[in-house]
């Protein structure tokens, strides 16, 4: 009885604080389709092109020079629609984990690997790396089949044997105010969290060496 007090004294301090309101969304947060099918982790969804844009946010608020940033959907994990007043805990419905953001310098070459191996199930499978963006938008051919090389363990091992699925990669230019073919050999600013670009978590090797 003893410890529960303390437990609950300790969530009902924490539940106040994480419920300060700190946002409000006139549009609703979604992650599945009218049947209760979820969709985040094969298709784009509006919950995961907010989280990448937090993050693009971060990142330009502080004056960081940031080009790209990708959330991959299995990190956005909230079963129901979100609206209206939002709080801490809300975001903490969409985001469960305790994953640190990161910006790291990579190439064309490796984001658009990147795109094609979050893109290899669409839009049949479910995959947990399947990528929402922020500051680029880019086109799926899903009549391709995926060729994308892994080893057993569902690692990334190289780009495509066959023709790439993703295609019409276009890049926001700060300067510009327009969006420009992704260059290939050009670096980029991504950001993201550390399960994706440090971590290989899903499976993104092609990241293997940037640098923060």
């Amino acid at each position: 009885a003893a410890v529960k007090a303390i437990k609950d004294d300790w969530m009902t301090e924490i539940d106040t604080q994480l419920g300060e309101v700190i946002g409000h969304l006139d549009v609703t947060l979604d992650n599945y389709d009218a049947n209760g099918k979820r969709l985040v982790r094969k298709m784009e969804t509006n919950t995961g092109d907010f989280a990448a844009d937090a993050l693009y946010y971060l990142f330009d608020n502080m004056d960081l020079d940031v080009d790209v940033a990708i959330m991959n959907g299995g990190g956005v994990r909230n079963k129901v629609k979100v609206t209206g007043d939002i709080s801490y805990k809300t975001c903490k419905e969409i985001h469960t984990f305790g994953n640190v953001a990161c910006l790291q310098t990579i190439t064309g070459q490796q984001l658009l690997d990147a795109l094609e191996w979050g893109a290899r199930g669409t839009p049949d499978e479910e995959i947990g790396g399947f990528l929402h963006v922020s500051g680029i938008t880019y086109k799926i051919d899903t009549t391709i089949e995926s060729t994308v090389q892994m080893d057993d363990k569902g690692v990334w091992t190289g780009a495509p044997t066959g023709a790439y699925r993703v295609h019409s990669v276009m890049v926001y230019n700060k300067e510009t105010k327009a969006y420009e073919p992704l260059q290939l050999p050009a670096k980029y600013n991504l950001a993201g969290y550390n399960y994706t670009l440090r971590d290989l978590g899903d499976g993104f090797a092609m990241f293997s060496g940037a640098v923060n």
